[in-house]
């Protein structure tokens, strides 16, 4: 899982209102995802939502993409999703909601910001998502993917940090003037279709991918 330093936190406010637990894997090897499923498999009651959101995103050149950053990549972007969502899948309950969080990335690029390892990486979840929708739908499980567009994530501030400054302006004032609502996304902002396609109201919803970008890829 990324960043769990901030899992104590989650953790004492999950206790505070009254359930929940938490468990700190690297959903980048599979010991990292057979002691999710263990953990799981001992827990009490089926499993009603899986979110697969772990990821990383190395935007470099593609003559400069190391065989490490493409193995990472692939790890945590496609094989812990693939992975994970087999080894839980007898915990799943008979209308359970899978949602696999993708990228913009998978279909449309940014002018001299290099994506195609990451591109790459989320073009395959968005496959995986429409196969899963086919293959274990007849189950009455949903699989859907949420491809937001620019969003303030410490991930995203991290990658920008590292470009050059002249790079930097660049890509702010490329984004401002691309996005028909004028601005990046916020963490809130996908807080809306996350719920729904978790909830019954998604009842007959599998097999989307839902741009969630700030009208970016309409055109």
């Amino acid at each position: 899982m990324n960043r769990p330093i901030r899992l104590p936190k989650l953790a004492a406010r999950k206790r505070r209102g009254g359930g929940g637990e938490t468990i700190s894997a690297d959903l980048a090897t599979s010991a990292g995802i057979d002691a999710v499923v263990e953990h799981v498999r001992h827990s009490s009651g089926p499993l009603d939502i899986l979110v697969n959101n772990a990821g990383v995103a190395f935007l470099v050149p593609f003559e400069s993409v190391s065989e490490d950053q493409f193995q990472q990549s692939f790890a945590l972007n496609v094989t812990a999703a693939f992975f994970l969502t087999q080894g839980l899948l007898p915990h799943l309950a008979a209308a359970a909601s899978i949602i696999n969080i993708s990228s913009y990335f998978a279909n449309k690029m940014i002018p001299k910001r290099p994506s195609s390892l990451y591109s790459l990486s989320k073009g395959a979840l968005n496959s995986l998502t429409k196969s899963l929708a086919f293959e274990i739908g007849p189950r009455g499980i949903r699989v859907n993917a949420i491809a937001p567009g620019t969003v303030d994530t410490a991930m995203r501030r991290r990658t920008v940090d590292n470009l050059p400054t002249a790079a930097q302006a660049e890509l702010k004032a490329y984004v401002e003037r691309s996005y028909p609502l004028g601005r990046i996304g916020r963490t809130r902002d996908l807080a809306g279709i996350a719920v729904y396609l978790a909830s019954d109201e998604a009842a007959w919803t599998s097999g989307g991918i839902f741009a969630i970008d700030g009208g970016y890829t309409a055109g």
